[in-house]
């Protein structure tokens, strides 16, 4: 299983945190992807100055500064690499 580690610390709750975890369940589901792919809110990723922070596991791959707009494109991605 695919695992998104999204940082709730509280920097990154204060720049939307709360909101892109919904909007990330729902990009999730709408592509079918919530079998396969997990999203879990994480404690700090002690990235706090560039934060929201998203990690992908297994992989180790990082996005910082998410932004509501970004999630459809992020999750697209994903399903087009069949994950």
């Amino acid at each position: 299983m695919v695992r998104l580690y999204l940082c709730m610390g509280p920097n990154c709750r204060s720049r939307g945190a709360v909101e892109l975890r919904m909007a990330l369940e729902q990009a999730l589901w709408q592509h079918g992807l919530l079998d396969r792919v997990e999203c879990i809110s994480s404690g700090c990723q002690d990235r706090c100055q560039i934060g929201p922070n998203l990690l992908l596991q297994p992989g180790g791959r990082r996005w910082h500064g998410v932004t509501l707009q970004q999630i459809g494109v992020l999750v697209a991605v994903l399903a087009d690499a069949g994950v």
